[in-house]
């Protein structure tokens, strides 16, 4: 069978759905949608999906921002991986003492968190192609897909 032009045949990136109240995010975007994720510069994963993440972080779709929790114990091993400052989309910080991973319940790196509305949405664990088209829609989706249900009024 003959493939139509125009026709998408990337997969759906893989992830967890979520539900339940996120851990409080001191200094969070002001956006209802954050991908919070967990990264550090000496993680192989981490250090290969950085410029999709940096990508994402500038130019998200509309109403998400990005916030990035570091593991590396210095903002200075940042900066040079970085080659530079980090954006400032990225909102990264470091996760001292790692009690933001504790509160989310992170154990692998990288992992992202996507929170709507204070909610947990969804976790995707490993190193994703955050530009991609497919991920993009699916982040859409799921921001819009929880925005509708919170919205709606209980029976």
């Amino acid at each position: 069978m003959a493939s139509l032009a125009g026709c998408r045949t990337e997969s759906t990136p893989s992830y967890i759905r979520l539900s339940g109240t996120a851990p409080t995010l001191k200094d969070a975007p002001t956006s209802r949608a954050v991908l919070v994720t967990f990264w550090a510069t000496w993680c192989p994963p981490c250090r290969k999906e950085t410029p999709s993440l940096v990508e994402l972080a500038e130019k998200p779709p509309e109403g998400l921002s990005v916030m990035v929790f570091s593991h590396d114990t210095d903002m200075a091993a940042v900066e040079t991986f970085l080659r530079g400052p980090p954006v400032p989309a990225l909102h990264l910080r470091l996760d001292e003492d790692l009690a933001a991973s504790r509160a989310f319940g992170v154990e692998t790196l990288p992992t992202a968190i996507l929170v709507v509305d204070g909610q947990q949405v969804a976790r995707f664990s490993g190193s994703k192609d955050w530009s991609s088209s497919s991920m993009r829609r699916l982040l859409e989706k799921l921001s819009h897909e929880q925005h509708s249900d919170v919205s709606k009024p209980a029976p």
